[in-house]
Parts: structure tokens; sequence; C-alpha cells
């Protein structure tokens, strides 16, 4: 390696480095060198209450996506990632990101309701949650969890459809006991191993059910899943060239690419009114 090249990547990791210690935990910001007449649009990252990746490793994966929104709206792309939906949370509240993608679909309905922000794109296969049983169960209709012992997430998205789900098939609090725990996984293995009788899990782990041949009771209503969503400062227009490009990705190869490390195959077009339907479904 050339001195000049030895140099230049003791540069690039000092100021990276500067920067993670400049800001607040699960942040990190993409060091841009931006025209002076373009303000950057702040693009961030939330994958939801369970992601156990790194900002570092965050980062790398959205680079690619960034940089086709970069491209297609002329425009420098700022990229933050929040491994903690806490702190997600709390810089939403701020209202200062143009572009955000998140998993925990409820927050960004939330804020196409209460701040404007509008629907751009989500993932073309919706979010369905599943209510669990073991192989053999004598639980073979939703009425057959009377009584009941249900495991469920503590205080996640899938926690809320469950609960939505329960209601509207007419089951009151003294039906059935809930029990919460704090991963998914945690919930299967409460089935598996007798100490519940039903749980609700997210898509993932209901996949994961039944490929080990266990029996999916019942599924929740679908739902938008993983999005992006688009500040009130983005216009029209922009926000046209963005769900455009987004559901286009999947034609090129440069596109395929943005779209693999994130794990989404493609984005269709999404509209406001299916996430205010969600949140009048979960009671948000």
């Amino acid at each position: 390696m050339s001195r000049l090249m030895q140099e230049r990547r003791r540069l690039v990791s000092a100021f990276l480095g500067c920067a993670l210690a400049a800001m607040a935990p699960g942040a990190l910001a993409q060091a841009k060198k931006s025209p002076a007449s373009k303000e950057p649009l702040v693009f961030s990252i939330n994958e939801g209450a369970t992601t156990l990746v790194t900002p570092e490793e965050l980062f790398e994966r959205y680079t690619g996506l960034a940089k086709s929104i970069e491209r297609t709206l002329g425009r420098p792309v700022r990229l933050e990632v929040y491994p903690e939906t806490a702190r997600f949370r709390a810089e939403l509240d701020r209202r200062r990101f143009d572009i955000v993608f998140g998993k925990t679909v409820n927050l960004l309905a939330g804020m196409i309701r209460d701040k404007q922000f509008q629907a751009v794109v989500k993932t073309k296969v919706p979010y369905v949650a599943g209510f669990i049983t073991l192989k053999g169960s004598p639980i073979r209709k939703p009425g057959d969890m009377r009584g009941k012992v249900i495991m469920m997430p503590e205080r996640v998205f899938t926690t809320k459809l469950g609960e939505a789900t329960l209601r509207d098939l007419g089951f009151k609090e003294k039906d059935v006991t809930i029990h919460y725990t704090r991963f998914q996984e945690a919930v299967a293995l409460s089935v598996e191993s007798g100490a519940a009788d039903v749980g609700v899990v997210n898509p993932t782990v209901k996949q994961q059910w039944l490929e080990k041949g266990n029996t999916v009771l019942l599924e929740a209503k679908p739902v938008p899943n993983w999005s992006i969503i688009a500040s009130p400062g983005m216009s029209q227009a922009e926000a046209g060239r963005l769900r455009r490009t987004l559901i286009n990705l999947k034609n090129s190869e440069r596109g395929k690419q943005a779209l693999k490390p994130i794990g989404v195959p493609e984005f269709v077009a999404a509209t406001n009114a299916e996430y205010l339907e969600l949140l009048k479904f979960i009671g948000e």
C-alpha cells in the first residue's frame, strides 16, 4: 500500500472516531463534503426493538441505499443509524429527519398522522404476526384459547397486533392470561416448554416455528411492513422521484446491491391511509 493511501486511511479513521465520540450513543452520521448550495438530507435508520447489531454495522448496511437516494435527488445525504428504539423515538419527536426507514411501523404511522410526514414505500410482503401452538395441541380454533396462557413479547409492535386481534375476536381481559417476555425467541421457547399454551410472534419467528413442523393457530391482520417515510419539508415532486427510484431498485444490478444488505427484495408504493388505518386497528 502506498504511503499516500496509508495516510488517507489514517485520516478517515481518525475522523470517524472523533465523530462517534462526539455524538450521542446509537447515532452515526455519514461524513460527506456537501455542496454549499445544497443542504444535506438527513436519512435515519432504526431496525426495531430487538436489533443486536452495532451502529457501525448498520451504517455499512444502509450506505448503498443512501447513495441511491443521493443520486436520485441530486442532494447530499447524511446517514444516521439508531440501534436503540428509545433514542430513535426521541429523535423522531424533534422532527429533524428528512427521510426515515423503520421497522417499528407504528412509530412511523404516528409521524404520518401527527407530524404530517408522508408515506413513500413499504416492503412488498406485509407484516403478519402469528399465534403459535405446538403440533398436536388441543387448541385448534381461536375460541379454544379461552382460559389459556398466552405469551407475548413485551411492548413491541407484535404485542399491539396480538392484543388488537384478541379484541376483535371478542376476548375480554378475564378470558385469557397474558404473560410478557422481553425477546421474541423466548415466546417460542415458552410454548415449547409448556410454560404457555399459545405464543404471539413476529413473521420471522412464525416462519421458523412452521419449519419445525409446529402449528400457527391464527394470523393477525396483515399490515404494512418495513417502511420509508419523508418529512413534510420534502416537496411532492421530490417524494415522487424518491418513490419511483426505490420501487425500481429491484430492476438494476446496482439497485439490487443496495437492497441485498438490508434484506428487502423490493419496495412497493405506500399510502398515508393504510398507516392511519393501522393506528386505528391497534388503538393508538
